[in-house]
């Protein structure tokens, strides 16, 4: 068992974590970055489409103010005000120091960053490198963090959090390379996990990623979570063959004018959203395709069209590179001159633990919380282009606010005991004899996406709740060796599962309505006296759910709320 020291320990190496360790760094303060996946793999890359910032540069009336009424008109009035208010008005500074830092945004022929459209947005907002944004992003973060000597360690799996007298003060990991134990102390720690879309079988995000890690994480400490109900699954993934099942699309194709249409051929979309068409917002997007196929007009597959075969060639490898590529060698098809087939797929955490976005304390001591394993943001449902915003911004804001809080305060001692059982906990499950977890987990999955997904009823979910509970203390054959054991990284994420799922399906019932990516058959109307936030936490054994009021939205936002989206106009 090795055992490393910081002030700071990040975990989670994508962009939230790199950004905040980058300014902690900054401020003279040791830190340390402890990534899931290797150094330029985490999950940052498969956001590719675009980052949002009211710059103006296509758009000049475009502004910070229209960008936060978009985020919470789309979010269903629900987001934090402060922090959409927060992200809007720094979004352009973020992105203008990525592009100092050599972020290789495509540019106008004046030299500035071009932007293009995407879904909900009122005007052109998404910066973008083709469609590999988020993998330039992440590329130059860490970059800034090499530059910086910022100590990395990659493909550590966090177990457990630590903490002595009720504060947080470090967490224990395994190696999965060399199959050992590893113990971090520090002052403070930030989750920069991100979300948990594999909670659902068919998934944007990779098997082994996304398991709610971070969620369990702080569970297991007593913190509070706001907005688990609110889950968006994004309306174009691919759906064939089976090993490519969910992967993204990204809305960037229909930010450059692809058209959806069903089997019949009709543009189903005028039917849903007549004024925004393709660039409704997601959640609309996603429950129309999803209704298409219900009511018989999809493909063999489950899915519908999208074609941009419109477009020169040239233009889709120069805008959409990403997306070129990865329909030739799944599909075997050319999107120059064939339709692309798509359906939603589970995409994004709206909901997460409950913070202070200005802050990012967490209702844990000495815990703190950025990017998507947080809550707020984006309120019922994220417009495109704002992940990536929130993590730079964030980021930084909430790495600077740390700083100061660890100069401040001193390293509490480690509690072996504690130690000692969480590896205690972990080896047991390798002398165990019972289940494939990784049969498990897929099973949880298909039972969340059948009876949790685009559309939900009260009967179903409560089924869910059963289904999933009645598994709670299944047992694993995973063999003993702690050493790159696919199994045991199974038993694991499985074990984070449990309360991801139990908390999402115990807030979508407590939610009686329809609003956002949140939609009930059941109760389908939009509800005022549902505008607020539903909290959740553990409480003696169980999960207690409550709810609060929002915070009113300040007049210079509000007042463009009944703007009418612009955008398919421009594409016409």
């Amino acid at each position: 068992m090795k055992k490393e020291e910081s002030d700071v320990l990040v975990i989670g190496s994508g962009g939230a974590g790199l950004r905040a360790a980058i300014a902690l760094h900054d401020q003279r303060i040791p830190v340390l970055v402890v990534g899931k996946c290797a150094k330029r793999d985490a999950h940052t890359i498969l956001a590719t489409g675009g980052i949002n910032a009211a710059l103006g540069n296509m758009d000049p009336k475009d502004s910070w103010q229209l960008h936060a009424s978009d985020t919470i008109r789309d979010g269903g009035y629900i987001n934090d005000t402060n922090a959409v208010l927060t992200l809007c008005k720094n979004a352009p500074a973020a992105v203008l120091e990525l592009e100092k830092w050599g972020a290789q945004f495509h540019k106008e022929k004046n030299g500035r960053i071009s932007q293009r459209f995407f879904g909900a947005a009122t005007y052109r907002r998404a910066c973008f490198v083709g469609d590999v944004t988020g993998k330039s992003i992440l590329n130059t973060l860490v970059d800034q963090a090499e530059k910086r000597k910022i100590p990395f360690r990659s493909e550590v799996y966090i177990v457990s959090l630590l903490e002595k007298n009720g504060k947080v003060n470090g967490a224990v990991g395994l190696d999965m390379q060399r199959g050992e134990f590893v113990v971090f102390h520090a002052k403070k720690v930030i989750l920069a996990t991100g979300g948990h879309s594999r909670m659902f079988a068919r998934s944007s995000s990779r098997f082994w990623e996304n398991n709610g890690d971070g969620i369990s994480l702080a569970y297991r400490l007593g913190a509070k979570f706001m907005d688990m109900e609110m889950f968006q699954f994004h309306p174009t993934g691919m759906v064939f063959p089976s090993e490519a099942e969910g992967v993204l699309v990204t809305e960037a194709v229909r930010g450059e004018g692809g058209v959806l249409t069903n089997t019949r051929g009709e543009r189903f979309m005028e039917r849903y959203d007549k004024e925004r068409m393709e660039l409704s917002a997601r959640d609309i997007v996603a429950r129309a395709i999803y209704n298409e196929v219900q009511e018989g007009r999809g493909t063999n597959h489950g899915g519908v069209w999208l074609d941009i075969s419109h477009k020169p060639k040239s233009y889709i490898l120069k805008r959409l590179p990403k997306m070129y590529k990865q329909f030739k060698e799944y599909v075997g098809i050319d999107i120059s001159k064939e339709k692309m087939e798509v359906a939603p797929t589970a995409h994004y955490s709206m909901g997460g633990i409950y913070s202070d976005q200005r802050t990012g304390k967490t209702s844990i001591p000495n815990l703190f919380a950025i990017g998507e394993v947080t809550s707020g943001v984006h309120g019922a449902n994220r417009l495109g282009g704002n992940s990536l915003a929130e993590i730079v911004v964030f980021g930084k804001i909430i790495g600077e606010y740390v700083a100061q809080e660890a100069k401040k305060d001193y390293l509490l001692p480690l509690d072996e005991k504690m130690i000692a059982s969480t590896i205690e906990e972990v080896v047991s499950i390798t002398h165990q004899k019972g289940d494939d977890p990784i049969a498990l987990k897929k099973n949880i999955q298909k039972i969340m996406w059948k009876d949790c997904g685009v559309v939900r009823e009260g009967k179903k979910m409560k089924q869910a709740l059963r289904e999933i509970s009645s598994l709670k203390d299944s047992t694993f054959s995973t063999g003993r060796n702690l050493k790159m054991n696919e199994k045991l990284i199974a038993a694991l994420d499985v074990r984070n599962m449990f309360p991801t799922c139990d908390m999402i399906l115990r807030s979508a019932l407590f939610r009686e309505e329809s609003r956002g990516a949140h939609y009930r058959s059941d109760f389908p109307e939009t509800k005022k006296s549902w505008k607020k936030n539903i909290i959740c936490f553990p409480k003696q054994n169980s999960i207690k759910v409550t709810s609060r009021a929002i915070v009113p939205v300040p007049r210079e936002i509000s007042k463009h709320f009944g703007d009418t989206n612009p955008s398919h106009k421009l594409l016409e």
